[in-house]
C-alpha cells in the first residue's frame, strides 16, 4: 500500500502530534484504513461468516474521540475500481485467496495461531461493512463521502480545496497526491505522526531553486508505486540521487538518460516511459467529488495539452 519505505525515508520530518491540536478543524479520514485495522480483531469471525460489528465499534472509537476534541471528521470511502490499479488489485486478490487456503489448512491441522495470521491477511472489506459504518456515522451526524474511484484522490481534493485541513491515513500515497498535512499511525489516544508537504525537501536536499513538488512525485513513481512497478534495483534512495543531480524538467528526457545518471545500464523502454506518464496523470487528474459544487471533477484542473478523454485509466465520465 503506497510507496514502499516512504515513511521511514521521510523520518527526518516526522512530527509527533495529537489530533486534539487541531480543535476547530475539519479532518478527512481514509475510512478503509480504519476498517481494515478493526477487521483484524475479528478476522476469524469474518472468515467464518459469523455476525460481528466489531470493526464498526473500532472505527467509532476514533470518531467519538475526535468529536470530543471539537474536531469535525469526514469519513471517505473507496468507490469504483480504478483502471490504473487493475494489475495491483488482481495481485491482491490472488494473495487473499492464497492466504484463505493456507488458513483452512492450518485450521485442519489445529494450528490456530498460524491460521489467524493468514485470516488477517485475507481480509477483504466489503461494501456491506462500509455501509454499516456509514449508517452509524450518519446517525451521529458525521459526514461520509464515497469517492468516484479511490479515497486517496478524494482525500487530497478535500485537503487541497481547503474543505479539510488535515488528512488521516496509513497510506503514504496521500503525499504524492499533493496533501499539505497528513497524519499517520494515529492511536486511540489521538497520538500520531504528522508530515507536512512544505518540509519534504529537508529530506531530499535538492539545491535551493531547483526543488519542485513534481520532482518529489517523480522520484516516488520511479521507485515504484501502485500504478507502476519500479525498475530493477531502483528504490527511493537511488531515485533521490538522480533528482538531486538533474536539472532537467522534462521527465521523458530524464528517463531516457537514466543510465548516465546512475552510471550503470538501465533499460528504460518507451512502454515504461508511457506508463510513467500515465501513473503521474493518475496522481494528478484522478476524478473526485466536489461536495460544494456537487459534481465530479479532476483532482487538478486539466492543462491545455491534456485531452481528458485520453485519461480513462484515471477515471472516466460517467464513472457509474
Amino acid at each position: 500500500m503506497g510507496i514502499q519505505g516512504l515513511l521511514p525515508f521521510l523520518k527526518k520530518i516526522h512530527k509527533a502530534v495529537n489530533i486534539s491540536q487541531f480543535k476547530g478543524c475539519t479532518v478527512a479520514i481514509d475510512a478503509y484504513c480504519w476498517l481494515h485495522r478493526g477487521a483484524f480483531a475479528c478476522a476469524d469471525k469474518l472468515a467464518l461468516g459469523e455476525k460481528t460489528d466489531m470493526y464498526v465499534y473500532y472505527c467509532m472509537k476514533y470518531v467519538d474521540y475526535m468529536l470530543k476534541c471539537g474536531i469535525k471528521p469526514i469519513l471517505v470511502f473507496d468507490g469504483c475500481h480504478l483502471p490504473s490499479k487493475k494489475e495491483v488489485e488482481k495481485s491482491r486478490r490472488e494473495r487473499r485467496d492464497l492466504n484463505r487456503k493456507k488458513a483452512a489448512e492450518f485450521l485442519r491441522e489445529g494450528r490456530r495461531a498460524e491460521a489467524r495470521d493468514c485470516l488477517q491477511k485475507c481480509i477483504d472489506i466489503t461494501p456491506q461493512m462500509a455501509l454499516e459504518l456509514m449508517n452509524v456515522c450518519r446517525d451521529r451526524g458525521v459526514d461520509c463521502i464515497v469517492a468516484p474511484y479511490e479515497a486517496d484522490a478524494q482525500l487530497a481534493y478535500l485537503n487541497k480545496s481547503g474543505i479539510a485541513q488535515v488528512i488521516i491515513t496509513e497510506d503514504s500515497d496521500l503525499l504524492l497526491f499533493g496533501c499539505k498535512q497528513v497524519m499517520f499511525k494515529m492511536d486511540f489516544h489521538g497520538n500520531g505522526i504528522l508530515i507536512e508537504q512544505n518540509d519534504i525537501n529537508q529530506v531530499l536536499e535538492i539545491q535551493q531553486g531547483f526543488y519542485t513538488f513534481d520532482k518529489f512525485r517523480h522520484l516516488c513513481i520511479l521507485s515504484g508505486c501502485d500504478y507502476l512497478a519500479s525498475l530493477p534495483g531502483i528504490g527511493l534512495a537511488t531515485a533521490c540521487k538522480v533528482f538531486k543531480k538533474t536539472r532537467l524538467t522534462d521527465i521523458r528526457i530524464l528517463l531516457k538518460k537514466l543510465s548516465s545518471y546512475l552510471k550503470k545500464n538501465v533499460v528504460v523502454s518507451n512502454e515504461y516511459i508511457e506508463n510513467f506518464i500515465k501513473a503521474e496523470n493518475t496522481f494528478l487528474y484522478q476524478l473526485c467529488y466536489d461536495p460544494i459544487k456537487r459534481q465530479v471533477v479532476p483532482l487538478n484542473d486539466y492543462p491545455p495539452e491534456i485531452v481528458k478523454d485520453e485519461l480513462k485509466y484515471a477515471g472516466s465520465y460517467p464513472f457509474i
